[in-house]
């Protein structure tokens, strides 16, 4: 599956953070806008249709570093964890 352009392709949709549902179509991803249509989260998911990956692009506040990634671990609860990377880095830009 190539995260970029997931073979299963790109949804879109309207919302706000937390309506993105924790699985969905195997390898897709879905960009969520918010009603002024701002991208402010994607959610790519894997070949069983669980979510893999989260990039966090706004939330309004709270976070210091945007955007910044989430990966998700099915066999930890609560499954999804920030991502941290080399140097601290707060996306994974080898991912997408």
């Amino acid at each position: 599956m190539g995260m970029c352009k997931p073979s299963g392709g790109i949804k879109q949709q309207v919302g706000r953070i937390g309506d993105l549902k924790k699985t969905g179509t195997p390898n897709t991803r879905i960009d969520l806008y918010d009603k002024n249509g701002n991208l402010i989260q994607q959610r790519w998911y894997g070949p069983d249709g669980k979510a893999v990956w989260d990039r966090d692009w706004s939330l309004g506040a709270g976070e210091l570093v945007w955007p910044h990634d989430h990966y998700w671990d099915w066999t930890k609860p609560p499954y999804r964890f920030a991502y941290e990377g080399p140097n601290g880095t707060k996306t994974n830009t080898d991912f997408c």
